[in-house]
Order: structure tokens, then C-alpha cells, then sequence
């Protein structure tokens, strides 16, 4: 009895001892695991993000037909590189849409019983005389107006929409743009010269191809007047009609 009290003593007393004894570490633990030194890779820098373009209605039409790739709905943008300039001229002027709004415009205004379309004759053969005098007219302009004199003269031909403020003021400030534009070197507003002397030069040019009951000074500067009067048109379009796509389908 003596004894077998004497090793259930032992055995716990032996259990409370191998309790409190440290466990037997593995040598392999103690080791830390190779490091894979190719597969870190150093993070990588944060590349300039562009100016991302300002949320206006889809496309870049006007009404859905009128191009407007030179209407810009950002502020702080940088100037447009000679190449720019002419790409935007180029998709201004070669729109596939704007060539037919063209052509539809020739249909509806430019027809007189006496003279024909244009004061070039009836018939079809009439009818593509003025409908390429027109587009020669809008590339005069565009060459002109949009990329030579713009590269020139270091002036953005975009039209750079106001978006905020009364209507009297946007309306204003849409006018004020046939006039005025915003200089490549410094960013301020500027007179627009490479524009109006565009749309003067365009003007005495047209002379060598309309029919001649169409030239001289006279009508030349009507030409020049409807020309500045479509500008200021176009203008109010651009800076209204984000307004107006939002009020109809928002």
C-alpha cells in the first residue's frame, strides 16, 4: 500500500516536472527558409496620368450631325502640337457626317429656278460645282483658319467651353469667342487673329472658282460676314448643347 502510494506519488510528481520542462525544439526550426530573391521585384513607379477627357455628350457632334472635334470641355489642358492641329483640322473637315450635312444643305438652300444650284447651271453637273465649291470653302478655312496660321501665330483654334455661370454670361462668352482665343505660349485670352485672317484670306480667294456673277469685294465680305455669323453659331452650339443632351436624356 506504502509502495504503491509511493509511485503514484512518483509518477505525478515526475508528470508535473516533465510539464513544466521545455519542449524539444526540431534544429530544423530554428533555420529560417531560403528567400526566393528573384521573385521581389521593387514596386514600380507611378506613371503621369493624362488629363482624361471631360464627360460631354457621346461623340463628337453637335446635335449628332455638326462635327466638334475642336471643342475642348476640359480647362487646363496643354497646347495643341503643330500635328495636333492638323489632325483636328483634318477630322473637322472630312467628317463623313459633316460631308453630308453638306451636301443636304446644298440641296435645301443653295437652289434657284433661273441659275441653277449655286448660279452654276441646273442639272446634276450644277449641283457638284457648288457642292465642291463648298467643301473647297470649308478647306480654305480649315487649312487657313484651323492649322496654318494657328501654327504660326503659336494660337489654339479649339473652342474652349465656359460650362458655368447665367446664360447671359455663357452666351456672351460664346460670342466673344469669334473674336478672341487662348495663346499657346502664355495660356491667356488673346486676339484671334489666325481665325479672322483665315476666314478673310478664304474669302478672297473663293473669287478664283465661284461663277462671276459671285465675286467681287462686296460679296466677298458677305462672305466673310456669313462665315463669322456661322462661328458665333456654332458656338453657341458647342457651349449649350451638353446642356441640353443632359435636360432631354438625364
Amino acid at each position: 500500500m506504502k509502495i504503491s502510494l509511493a509511485l503514484g506519488c512518483a509518477l505525478l510528481l515526475g508528470m508535473g516536472v516533465a510539464a513544466q520542462a521545455p519542449a524539444a525544439v526540431n534544429p530544423s526550426l530554428l533555420v529560417p527558409p531560403p528567400v526566393n530573391w528573384l521573385a521581389v521585384t521593387a514596386p514600380r513607379p507611378q506613371q503621369a496620368q493624362k488629363p482624361k477627357k471631360a464627360a460631354g455628350p457621346p461623340g463628337h457632334h453637335v446635335f449628332y450631325v455638326i462635327p466638334a472635334y475642336q471643342v475642348e470641355y476640359l480647362k487646363n489642358v496643354p497646347p495643341l502640337t503643330p500635328h495636333e492641329k492638323l489632325v483636328e483640322m483634318g477630322q473637322d473637315v472630312y467628317d463623313p457626317m459633316g460631308l453630308a450635312l453638306a451636301g443636304a444643305e446644298v440641296l435645301v438652300l443653295e437652289h434657284n429656278r433661273s441659275s441653277g444650284w449655286c448660279d452654276y447651271g441646273k442639272g446634276w453637273g450644277g449641283f457638284g460645282k457648288c457642292y465642291g465649291s463648298a467643301l473647297l470653302d470649308a478647306n480654305l478655312s480649315g487649312a487657313l483658319g484651323d492649322w496654318a496660321l494657328p501654327v504660326w501665330f503659336h494660337q489654339d483654334p479649339r473652342y474652349f467651353r465656359l460650362g458655368t455661370g447665367s446664360f447671359l454670361s455663357r452666351t456672351a462668352y460664346a460670342l466673344s469667342r469669334v473674336f478672341l482665343t487662348r495663346s499657346d505660349r502664355s495660356g491667356g485670352t488673346v486676339f484671334d487673329s489666325s481665325q479672322l485672317l483665315g476666314t478673310v484670306t478664304a474669302g478672297f480667294i473663293s473669287n478664283l472658282y465661284y461663277p462671276k456673277v459671285d465675286r467681287g469685294a462686296g460679296l466677298t465680305l458677305s462672305r466673310i460676314e456669313i462665315d463669322l455669323a456661322g462661328t458665333a453659331i456654332f458656338n453657341l452650339e458647342a457651349e449649350f448643347w451638353e446642356d441640353i443632351h443632359s435636360a432631354l436624356f438625364h
